[in-house]
Formats: C-alpha cells, sequence, structure tokens
C-alpha cells in the first residue's frame, strides 16, 4: 500500500514532524511511504495530481486547510478516474484547521495510522465553484464564502502572524469590518432568493471557518447539501454581540441573518464581489456552486 505525505513546507513546527513521521513509518515497516514538502504557494497541488496519476492509495496532507485545499484540487485535476481516486487524510498542523473540527481528527500520527488500519474511511461531499466570467473550476472541502471573508484571506496573506493565529484571525475580521463595503449581492438556490447588502455568505460543507468560528451549525459533510449562511447588513456591534453564539455553534437570531440548505446556487452582484475558498481567494462573482455528492473518501473517525 503506498502513501504519500505533502507537507506544507511553510511552517517552522513540520521541522519537528516529518522525523517523527519518517521514524514511525519505519517501524511501522508496512506501508510503502514517500514524503514530498512544498516549496511555494500551489505547489500542493502539482504534487497531488502527480502522486494520485502515480496510483497511490493514500495521500495525506501535513499542514491545514490550504494545504488540504491544494490537495483536493490536484486530485481532481488528475486523469485518475474519480472512484480511483486515493483515500485523502490529514495532520492538521495549520494555522485554523477549520475542517478538522468538523471532520474530529487530531495531529496524532498513531492516531492517523490506525484509522488506515481499521479501515476508517468516508465518503465525503465537496463543493464545486465555477467562475462565470473565467470559466475557471475550483474545488472545496470545507468552506467557501462571498463577501468580507475574501477581503480578509488576502489580508492574511499579506499579514505577519507574529502574535498568533487566533489574535490574526480576529483582528482581520474586526479590521475588515470597518473598512469592508458592502456589495449588493443576488444568490439564488432551489426555491429561495435573497438580496441586499452582504457582509457575508458562507457557502458550508464543514461547520467552522476564520480559526474555529461556527458559521454553519447545521452543516454535514456526507448529505449532499450546503448549509448557507446570510448575514447581510450587519454591523461590527452585530458581530461582536454574537460572537460567543458563533464561537459555540448557536444560530444568530437577527433580521439580517438567513440560514437555508442548498445543493446549487447561483451568485451574483451589482460590483463584482471577491470568493474564498477554504481559506484561499479564488477569484469574483458571479459564480455557480454546486455540491459534488460523496466525492472522496477520507480518512477520518466520525461518519455522519
Amino acid at each position: 500500500m503506498k502513501i504519500v505525505f505533502i507537507i506544507n513546507n511553510n511552517n517552522n513546527r513540520l521541522a519537528k514532524v516529518l522525523p517523527r513521521l519518517q521514524l514511525y513509518c519505519h517501524e511501522l515497516n508496512t506501508y510503502s511511504a514517500k514524503f514530498v514538502t512544498t516549496q511555494k504557494k500551489k505547489h500542493a497541488i502539482a504534487l497531488a495530481k502527480e502522486a494520485t496519476e502515480n496510483n497511490c492509495d493514500y495521500l495525506v496532507a501535513v499542514g491545514g486547510d490550504g494545504t488540504l485545499h491544494e490537495i483536493i484540487n490536484g486530485v481532481l485535476q488528475s486523469d485518475r478516474p474519480a472512484n480511483d481516486y486515493p483515500a485523502i487524510g490529514l495532520l492538521p498542523y495549520g494555522s485554523a484547521n477549520d475542517f478538522a473540527r468538523t471532520a474530529g481528527i487530531s495531529n496524532s500520527i498513531e492516531a492517523l495510522f490506525e484509522l488506515i488500519r481499521s479501515n476508517t474511511i468516508q465518503k465525503i461531499d465537496l463543493g464545486k465553484i465555477l467562475l462565470q466570467q473565467t470559466q475557471k473550476i475550483h474545488y472545496f472541502i470545507n468552506i467557501a464564502s462571498a463577501g468580507l471573508g475574501s477581503q480578509v484571506v488576502q489580508d492574511l496573506e499579506k499579514s505577519s502572524n507574529a502574535l498568533g493565529p487566533k489574535f490574526n484571525y480576529f483582528w482581520h475580521i474586526i479590521k475588515g469590518f470597518l473598512s469592508y463595503i458592502k456589495k449588493e449581492v443576488n444568490c439564488s438556490g432551489g426555491t429561495w432568493q435573497w438580496n441586499g447588502k452582504l457582509m457575508q455568505m458562507a457557502v458550508a460543507n464543514g461547520r467552522y471557518f476564520g480559526n474555529a468560528i461556527c458559521v454553519a451549525p447545521d452543516a454535514k459533510l456526507s448529505n449532499g447539501q450546503f448549509q448557507v449562511a446570510i448575514f447581510g447588513d450587519l454591523s461590527i456591534w452585530d458581530y461582536l454581540n454574537n460572537l460567543g453564539k458563533l464561537k459555540n455553534g448557536i444560530k444568530i437570531v437577527h433580521p439580517q441573518v438567513y440560514y437555508h440548505d442548498v445543493d446549487e446556487l447561483l451568485i451574483e452582484s451589482t460590483n463584482s464581489c471577491g470568493i474564498e475558498a477554504d481559506g484561499e481567494y479564488i477569484g469574483l462573482t458571479p459564480a455557480i456552486i454546486s455540491v459534488l455528492p460523496k466525492a472522496i473518501s477520507f480518512i477520518m473517525p466520525i461518519s455522519e
């Protein structure tokens, strides 16, 4: 059985992880393990595509949500048939690790291999985003968002993480609230439609984003639907007053907050509105976002 570990080389903590991983695999002497490291942004896409086309059985991201996002896109860009994709795994060593929260995944090497040994693998959904202006397709595993989130992730890319990821996320969200100009957005999916000034819209496969903000408490990874959480014309005070509820996974009751379940939606705006997916900026509206039901096998301890 062939395992490929794709390791995010931009995180200094991973220097401690690789030797332990190599030692554990050597002592186990059961699997053929290969370790590759990223050298630049989006490198994991190419590495994952190559590993998939070389018929690996397991493909494990060692990093955070961004690393996992790139690996998912690399797998789906490969020429290997969808029913023969490798099982995807994760050792969460990123700055937020929001997908791992929903999936119940720890950064324990021993726990990962126990899941592999016991064949504890779940079929889960993915999201597909078609940017209509460019006709480019992007895939996501956790959450895509339109509005403020796209500005926050772009600011985070330029910022220092010296004060820690939790403060960094919080600070850039607050700064975003103070500077972001809400766009007029129209969103439609199934039997419902919404339009108005948008602060933030989350299209959620997983439940958490923005470093442990439970924006979509009812989202499930394998039910063939997104939970869409729409935060319209809100103020910074609305956000701060409800931050505790967001952290604890409690739905917000507010005339400018809406929740819907949908398997496909169209997002349009008068002035182009930014979109991010799994914490990575991908482009501008208009966009069609759709569910790919049970698109991949994931090494994870829970079944929803």
